[in-house]
């Protein structure tokens, strides 16, 4: 009985890092009833729904598409090299935001007059910061870069 269950346990947590959700909350207290927004299997959903129909953005293969679709014609963001551009754009001019060593910088920059946001332990603060008091977003799961993009344009952050 003892092995059933470690067995049982064992494959929860593998199902569970395989789904790869993100939970993002609006402070450290993680109630399941503040939830912001919440990503699973790339599709980019308000507060706890995941249905296709409440799919905001859909986040697949560094590219980053308004609601439920993966057409090139919802296209919105395609992110590549630490950068996100404006459609699928290869020019310089069209790179919005850079995204370097955990900090998020406006444009193709990486200087401090530039920074807009910092990511530090799954926490995303104003600026330069690491202070309570700067606390913007908190996010459980591990995005990707191209997710925490499109975590921060569904909250009207960039």
């Amino acid at each position: 009985m003892k092995k059933a269950v470690f067995i049982a346990t064992i494959l929860l947590f593998l199902i569970k890092g395989l789904c790869a959700q993100v939970y993002v909350y609006p402070n450290e207290r993680l109630f399941f009833q503040e939830m912001s927004f919440n990503i699973e299997n790339g599709t980019l959903c308000i507060g706890y729904m995941n249905s296709w129909v409440d799919a905001i953005m859909t986040i697949e293969n560094g590219k980053i598409y308004k609601g439920h679709s993966s057409s090139v014609v919802d296209l919105l963001y395609s992110f590549r090299d630490g950068k996100l551009y404006l459609q699928d754009s290869n020019f310089s001019s069209d790179i919005l935001y850079t995204f370097k060593s955990g900090k998020i910088y406006r444009g193709d920059s990486d200087f401090l007059l530039d920074l807009i946001y910092t990511i530090d332990q799954d926490k995303v603060y104003e600026g330069n910061s690491s202070s309570v008091f700067d606390l913007l977003l908190v996010i459980e799961g591990r995005p990707r870069p191209e997710e925490l993009f499109a975590i921060l344009l569904a909250a009207e952050m960039l």
